[in-house]
């Protein structure tokens, strides 16, 4: 498969039999005066990333370089990402949606703990495996996308995920992510994105000032403790955010209730 960075491959670990994920970074597409800093970058992030051992995180097993291209092996997924569900027609159950927010809201707690910042946060990079496991995957590639000229583009092409203060470009901790999980829960919930706009600048500007609309108006039959959730995940200020992803994962706790209610 092809992606933002370079090529994916299914590749095998010869010493135990292992089938693998290859994603590589081809040096091509970055210019010449900043490839030095793209390959730190991306060795500084697999290495953070690599240290990671979580259920909800996927596993990195090696990165190196070889013949001009950067790598990094992971674990192979079988299963689909969250993309198609975001629209109207092929939302999940509730009772699901609020399952896979936590484990993601989980997996970015532990992260956070460890230092290491996720940065791009969609339905994209949530995994959901065959056997219904929740996998979070590309943690630190938004960071070394972003350091070339030529790939910030493909960054700012898509923000409607990012936080106001990561738009403005802003430093940016784990309250960021979790604004963008938030974006996520909403449209899982809605089939719609809080934050739109008919140009690049007036989804910015939305973005930054503008309030998500109510839940209700979107999904009327939505209970009432889902509204308080959401407004707090998607706060402009990071201050009035949930400060931890497991903050979240206990509020989520008690919407399950009032599902069972």
């Amino acid at each position: 498969g092809h992606g933002a960075m370079g090529t994916v491959y299914l590749g095998k670990d010869p010493k135990i039999n292992r089938e693998v994920a290859i994603k590589t970074l081809r040096y091509e597409e970055f210019d010449q005066e900043q490839l030095a800093e793209v390959k730190k970058r991306f060795f500084r992030e697999a290495e953070a990333a690599g240290k990671l051992a979580h259920p909800n995180i996927v596993t990195i097993y090696d990165v190196g370089e070889d013949y001009e291209i950067a790598y990094m092996a992971m674990e192979l997924l079988d299963g689909s990402d969250l993309e198609k569900n975001g629209s109207k027609g092929s939302l999940l159950p509730r009772r699901e949606v609020v399952r896979i927010v936590s484990a993601v809201a989980s997996a970015l707690d532990y992260a956070h703990a460890n230092g290491v910042v996720h940065r791009d946060i969609k339905p994209a990079n949530i995994m959901i495996l065959k056997n219904g496991e929740v996998k979070v995957a590309d943690f630190g590639i938004a960071r070394v996308m972003a350091s070339s000229k030529t790939q910030t583009g493909v960054i700012m092409g898509t923000p409607s995920y990012m936080s106001p203060e990561q738009i403005a470009g802003q430093k940016v901790d784990g309250r960021s992510d979790l604004f963008s999980l938030g974006v996520v829960f909403f449209e899982l919930l809605t089939g719609e994105k809080p934050f739109a706009g008919e140009s690049i600048a007036t989804l910015i500007y939305n973005i930054t000032t503008t309030p998500p609309p109510a839940l209700k108006n979107l999904a009327p039959d939505i209970p009432e403790p889902f509204n308080a959730v959401v407004a707090r995940m998607l706060a402009k200020d990071k201050e009035q955010r949930y400060q931890q992803g497991k903050d979240i994962v206990s509020a989520l706790n008690e919407l399950l209730k009032s599902l069972e209610a």
